[in-house]
């Protein structure tokens, strides 16, 4: 299951416009999930979507959904189903940065990576936001029902979430530094 997920993110890598490609799918989901939680807001009593809403608990949760207009609800689920896309391309491009940067500089370590298939790693991000997003859906569909423990365990994935992307982007931008280190080093000396 990892190796062909490993393989496409390789091939991503090595090409220009894959590469172009999940940056337009990362940059333009995330802009269509920042464009539709303004939009949402009237419609929730000034509130953004759960899912934008980085320091939220279950009460919170359900005293928002409370205050959701028919509206909020169909803009939650139009709002969801990007959400399913923006983590995916995002990890993919963080993995393609990852895996051509270490092919180009680092190459023992990404001989590493590659025999081990350690570029899905950086969609672990995407898995906690795909889990966020299924049990915050649930709690919404059975709203007015609260159902607490499902409530709980989006926010725990929420928190998984936020995490997990903290160490991809700062791991990133680490490998990105390194990588222009090399670089800078390589042409200097000859």
């Amino acid at each position: 299951m990892l190796k062909p997920i490993n393989q496409f993110i390789i091939r991503c890598s090595c090409s220009a416009w894959k590469f172009a490609l999940l940056f337009a799918g990362f940059f333009g989901s995330l802009q269509a999930l920042l464009f539709l939680g303004e939009k949402f807001k009237p419609y929730a009593n000034g509130a953004k979507p759960l899912d934008l809403q980085n320091s939220l608990n279950s009460d919170q949760i359900f005293a928002q959904l409370a205050d959701y207009s028919d509206q909020a609800f169909s803009l939650y689920y139009i709002f969801t189903s990007i959400d399913y896309f923006f983590p995916l391309f995002a990890g993919l491009f963080l993995a393609a940065i990852w895996a051509y940067v270490l092919r180009n500089n680092l190459p023992r370590w990404y001989e590493y990576a590659l025999q081990r298939h350690l570029f899905v790693v950086l969609l672990i991000p995407a898995l906690f936001d795909w889990l966020e997003n299924v049990t915050l859906f649930m709690t919404i569909v059975a709203f007015p029902a609260e159902l607490r423990s499902v409530a709980d365990a989006a926010v725990i994935m929420k928190q998984a979430k936020l995490a997990a992307t903290v160490v991809a982007q700062g791991t990133t931008g680490v490998i990105i530094i390194t990588g222009a280190a090399m670089t800078i080093k390589r042409k200097l000396t000859g």
